[in-house]
């Protein structure tokens, strides 16, 4: 299992990382790929777990979510006050109710439209902060190399020292392989990798304190958000949300700790550090 990891990192992080260096299209380029798959990996999992979706429309309406949510952070964004996501999901919920009524299949119609919307949106508006945080000026780039670099760092962290030292399971229902340990481990990971970021590129703006502080809420809000998607496939019954990548599951597999991070994240450096 571990020489597939290796194989598949040694291809993907180069092209993140690079796709995160040049930014602005490439990086939105990479992230609708990115998106788009864990779009369709999401109603993949709702089907597998027999519940009723509709995905083409969840798709193409995550899709919409996820540019728009993209031109916030962009000239064109500012032209509607930054209002065009929210109008954006507004109307997109009218499609959702003119699909039921024009297909007169009332059975499970809620069912259809809450979970359609729910993966549209949980998946791209989430992930799409990411693209948030890159395009913050003028330090974008610094942050999402700190993000990146943390959570992947963090989750080797708690691979291996899960492996080694792992005796308590963290939540056997939802991820029986992850241990108390492998996350003490994670959060120590982070925190040290948090503190060289800080003392190559990030001294100017985050503090000792400040940044162990924000490495351990991101570290623990990761874990969170990796429980969280585990949870989703526990419920269809699956352990990974493809085979896409081999030894890492599906892309929403390998994106799911930055579901909630990357919010926590662009929200701190907008509201409290009023970047």
């Amino acid at each position: 299992m571990l020489l597939p990891r290796l194989i598949t990192a040694v291809v993907g992080i180069p092209l993140m990382l690079l796709s995160i260096y040049w930014g602005g299209l490439p990086f939105l380029i990479v992230m609708m790929g990115v998106v788009f798959l864990a779009l369709q990996e999401f109603f993949y999992i709702a089907e597998k777990g027999n519940y009723s979706v509709r995905p083409v429309t969840g798709i193409v309406t995550g899709m919409l979510i996820f540019i728009s949510v993209y031109l916030n952070a962009t000239k064109i964004g500012p032209l509607s006050d930054n209002q065009g996501t929210a109008a954006l999901i507004t109307l997109l919920i009218i499609p959702l109710f003119a699909m039921e009524i024009i297909k007169k299949q009332p059975q499970k119609a809620i069912e259809r439209m809450g979970l359609t919307f729910f993966g549209a949106f949980f998946i791209s508006w989430t992930l799409g902060h990411l693209v948030l945080i890159r395009n913050l000026r003028p330090d974008g780039l610094l942050f999402s190399l700190f993000l990146v670099l943390l959570i992947w760092t963090l989750d080797t962290g708690a691979y291996f020292v899960g492996r080694k030292f792992g005796r308590n399971r963290l939540s056997e229902s939802i991820s029986p392989k992850k241990t108390v340990e492998g996350a003490i481990g994670g959060v120590i990971t982070a925190v040290v990798v948090g503190l060289i970021c800080r003392l190559i590129f990030l001294k100017h703006i985050f503090s000792i304190p400040e940044t162990i502080i924000i490495s351990v809420a991101i570290s623990i809000v990761s874990q969170f958000s990796d429980l969280a998607e585990s949870l989703i496939k526990r419920d269809a019954g699956l352990k990974d949300s493809s085979d896409l990548l081999p030894g890492h599951g599906g892309m929403l597999d390998r994106f799911d700790s930055f579901l909630f991070t990357a919010p926590l994240f662009y929200y701190y450096l907008v509201v409290f550090k009023n970047i």
